[in-house]
């Protein structure tokens, strides 16, 4: 590739970072090994029982922590993101808990049993759990809790569309929660794992009024709630009490810290100097350059923690001009050099993706990655037989009148570097991308309106059900991320086949693999890369590990500082 298209317009940036990659290869050239990647924080120096004794947990010490994105609501139904999820999945816990290989494990419930051809679960709690005001769990706070996300008044649109056909809850006695659906919803069980599900004492659901928001979560979790401060940072101390830790974990009873404070610090650079500084024992999202620097450095310790999700990239709007037409869908997708992004502004951490679904999602078909390369000629081709033209001294082309441009909304990275680095790329076969980077809040009014022609992919799962259904089913969901603006009955047919089909089985996998091949003959969406999450921590740290999904940290159980 030119290397001009990808820099012009963040070249800045591009030569810190080139700058900060020779540095490190530099450093690294004379540095001693790092602890792989993943592994947690490296086992201190030293043998015989020296070593031994290092390797012990030890109880006591606070977890300072720098997130990545902002945290100012712990709501488990309206969350402010991940960074939110990643506090109260310590502070709340769900019915059941899962890994990697989506085994689930007892949390809350101690058993469960799925009938009606996957149109009833029936769960039994788990006895002498208490939460942290003293209440004790009962079925009634579990109906609570879920009824609660399903009321219009909450306004949880997004986390609804997890629970799929969910028709009835029901608590028969104080031990048993049955949840029915309309419609056959094995899927069910990779949702309820996740922090939206988290269990609210009874006592306070019971204070709430309808559609009133949590500000302090009230949960059983293995941390409680002290505060946020006027600097935003939320403080969490360790429930000596708790004693019904999921067997996922090594500790199943109270925390080794005494707590964790966390805060949300969005700005890249300053992030990475409360690391070095030792401000913070553990930050979220190291940029890949300062990674590149760092990872030799024996004061740290970093976990590469692959996001299984839709591939990192940008849904476009099927039915607005001029993305609504498949052959500009087409162009764009021939048009990015995917490559030349993951390793310049990338460093090679993340992966090139280009179909619907990340590594490390279950069913992901990996012959889609060929389905489109780098080749501006073989766009250009494809815009003039759709007779988008160039004419005269203007790059940009032009159908009846219409020029070719592309609105693209975005609000954080990684998509807003990556769209940068795109501008040049469609620019050079014709197309006007104008990147709009906004807040939050008008971002999200913005694309749920569909007054986009590409915004950011999302969706986050270990399961197709959980990324394909909420992105491009168009009916049957409610709150979904359908940013695309599908309406297609063909993938309709086949998203609602496989939500109803036993997980794990051969035939499942063969409809998620249909579904990927019709999602990619409509195109509504250019991916880019499957994105590997890096957490940067001190060495003190141990027992770090990355959720099933890699979007956020397993919850604290067995973390412990060493001196």
């Amino acid at each position: 590739m030119n290397e001009r298209r990808l820099f012009e317009l963040s070249r800045r940036e591009f030569l810190r970072r080139s700058a900060l990659a020779g540095a490190a290869m530099v450093a690294a050239s004379c540095a001693p090994t790092a602890t792989p990647a993943g592994t947690g924080a490296p086992s201190a120096s030293g043998s015989g029982a020296a070593s031994a004794a290092a390797l012990s947990p030890r109880k006591g010490g606070t977890l300072t922590w720098a997130q990545w994105d902002k945290n100012e609501s712990i709501d488990p139904a309206l969350p402010t993101g991940a960074a939110a999820g990643e506090i109260i999945q310590n502070v709340l816990d769900t019915l059941v808990t899962m890994d990697a290989e989506q085994k689930f494990y007892p949390a809350l419930a101690s058993k469960w049993a799925i009938e009606d051809g996957g149109k009833r679960f029936t769960f039994t709690l788990r006895d002498g759990v208490t939460f942290h005001d003293g209440s004790a769990l009962t079925a009634a706070a579990v109906k609570g809790s879920f009824d609660r996300i399903r009321d219009p008044k909450t306004k949880a649109g997004g986390v609804i569309s997890l629970l799929g056909p969910l028709d009835t809850i029901a608590a028969p006695d104080d031990h048993t929660v049955v949840f029915t659906f309309t419609k056959p919803y094995y899927a069910f069980m990779l949702q309820i794992w996740r922090y939206f599900f988290g269990i609210l004492s009874p006592t306070q659901l019971a204070s709430l009024q309808p559609g009133e928001k949590v500000t302090t979560p009230i949960g059983s979790g293995p941390f409680k709630v002290v505060g946020r401060s006027a600097d935003g940072v939320w403080t969490l101390e360790a429930f000596p009490g708790y004693r019904w830790g999921s067997s996922l974990f090594h500790n199943a009873a109270a925390p080794y810290l005494a707590g964790a404070a966390f805060r949300g610090v969005t700005e890249e650079s300053t992030r990475l100097a409360t690391l070095e500084s030792g401000e913070d024992l553990v930050i979220d999202e190291v940029p890949e350059a300062d990674y590149a620097r760092l990872k030799a450095d024996a004061h740290y310790a970093f976990l590469e923690s692959p996001r299984a999700s839709h591939t990192i990239g940008f849904s476009m709007n099927v039915k607005k001009a001029p993305t609504d037409d498949l052959a500009v869908r087409q162009a764009v997708n021939w048009a990015v050099d995917r490559k030349s992004i993951v390793d310049k502004l990338f460093f090679g951490v993340d992966k090139v993706s280009v179909g619907p679904l990340s590594y490390g999602v279950w069913s992901r078909l990996a012959d889609l990655e060929k389905s489109y390369g780098f080749d501006p000629a073989k766009a250009k081709q494809i815009l003039d037989a759709a007779g988008w033209k160039a004419s005269g001294s203007d790059p940009i082309r032009a159908k009846d009148g219409q020029k070719l441009q592309i609105l693209l909304a975005t609000f954080r990275n990684p998509w807003s570097q990556i769209a940068e680095a795109m501008q040049s790329m469609l620019r050079d076969v014709g197309i006007d991308l104008k990147v709009q980077k906004m807040e939050r809040g008008p971002y999200l009014a913005l694309v749920r309106a569909h007054g986009h022609n590409m915004a950011a992919t999302s969706a986050t799962s270990i399961d197709p059900d959980g990324i394909l259904r909420v992105c491009y089913q168009s009916s049957g969901v409610k709150g979904g991320s359908n940013f695309a603006n599908v309406t297609d009955p063909q993938l309709d047919a086949l998203l609602e086949k496989g939500a109803a089909m036993e997980l794990g089985t051969a035939e499942r996998r063969k409809v998620y693999e249909d579904a990927q091949r019709r999602v990619m003959e409509i195109l509504p969406f250019v991916g880019v890369l499957s994105q590997v999450r890096v957490t940067g921590m001190s060495a003190k740290v141990h027992g770090f590990a990355s959720s099933p999904d890699g979007l956020t940290a397993q919850p604290l159980h067995d973390v412990w500082l060493a001196p």
